[in-house]
């Protein structure tokens, strides 16, 4: 073969084959400084929030590691089960949808068919408190190069989830409708995408992101204090294995900030499903998606409020 034909071919097939090493890198990058001015401004405004402070007491890191704890929430981690059958009901990621006789392709606001990108059977899952017990939750998300979201206003994306509390009597499989060419999505395994994987559950309990909304309220004023190193580890430890892992319950995961604040969709407070990059989906630069629901909305099992959102570095 030419060698100005194959060299092209061979950096493209490279390209494919390291996607996800090329993201993190690319994610990596993107956390270094844009400038030096830009970075010096940042500083000066993070240190003027945070003066040198007297060093934190025994007692102040205790109480903090004490609240931390008790914001715990039980969680049920999603992994891979690829020897199970993709079936109408059953918890996975992708595949046919099951719709019934009568029922439209769920679409946005514009007409356009929304990207099914996983369910739920809490049939199959290890009882969470406040959640169903059995009963299919389907989750879709728009093909828009922001996948729904809308980051300006959260509760105005275009992502849908379809509740199905009984049993799916009559009705299909059917799939995902093609694609055009100016449409997106976040799978990185198309045959993901077509065929589906199942997903099994394992019982585990999840403390706050780091990046929870509620930590920086309490901890603002204080980073630079001798002695937050402490705080600062018990935050960051990313030893629990659960950092790549889909899940349901527990707590969202975010790459860069939390979305919600003090009056500011803080009531969405429970995790109905949290979908991370993991060679299967990619969101962005191997980024978080997450949709969040209301305590009382789930309680009264509600799923017409929901809010899809995800991030990346």
């Amino acid at each position: 073969m030419n060698l100005y034909i194959f060299i092209p071919i061979l950096v493209v097939f490279m390209v494919l084959g390291f996607r996800r090493e090329i993201g993190e890198w690319i994610g990596r990058r993107r956390l270094r400084p844009v400038a030096p001015a830009a970075n010096q401004e940042w500083r000066r405004e993070f240190e003027a929030r945070n003066p040198d402070g007297p060093p934190m007491t025994r007692a102040q890191i205790d109480e903090f590691k004490a609240w931390f704890a008790s914001l715990a929430l039980p969680a049920a981690e999603l992994v891979p089960a690829p020897d199970r059958p993709v079936r109408a009901q059953g918890t996975r990621i992708g595949g046919p949808v099951w719709l019934a006789d009568d029922e439209a392709w769920p679409a946005d606001s514009e007409g356009g068919p929304l990207e099914f990108v996983a369910q739920v059977d809490f049939a199959e899952l290890d009882p969470l408190p406040d959640f169903p017990e059995a009963g299919l939750l389907q989750f879709f998300i728009g093909r828009g190069d922001v996948f729904g979201a809308d980051f300006d206003d959260p509760a105005r994306g275009s992502a849908r989830v379809l509740w199905r509390p009984g049993a799916l009597v009559g009705g299909s499989l059917r799939p995902q409708p093609a694609s055009t060419d100016d449409e997106l999505n976040p799978w990185e395994r198309g045959k993901v995408r077509e065929t589906g994987l199942s997903l099994v559950d394992l019982p585990a309990v999840h403390e706050p992101d780091p990046h929870d909304w509620r930590i920086h309220e309490r901890l603002e004023g204080q980073y630079r204090r001798p002695g937050f190193e402490e705080i600062d580890d018990l935050l960051w430890n990313d030893d629990d294995g659960r950092s790549r892992r889909h899940h349901v319950g527990g707590h969202p995961v975010f790459t860069q900030d939390d979305f919600r604040g003090p009056g500011r969709f803080d009531d969405y407070d429970r995790t109905l499903l949290r979908l991370t990059s993991d060679g299967n989906l990619i969101w962005g630069d191997v980024g978080e998606a997450v949709f969040l629901i209301r305590h009382n909305d789930l309680l009264a099992r509600d799923f017409s409020s929901v809010i899809f959102y995800w991030d990346c570095t």
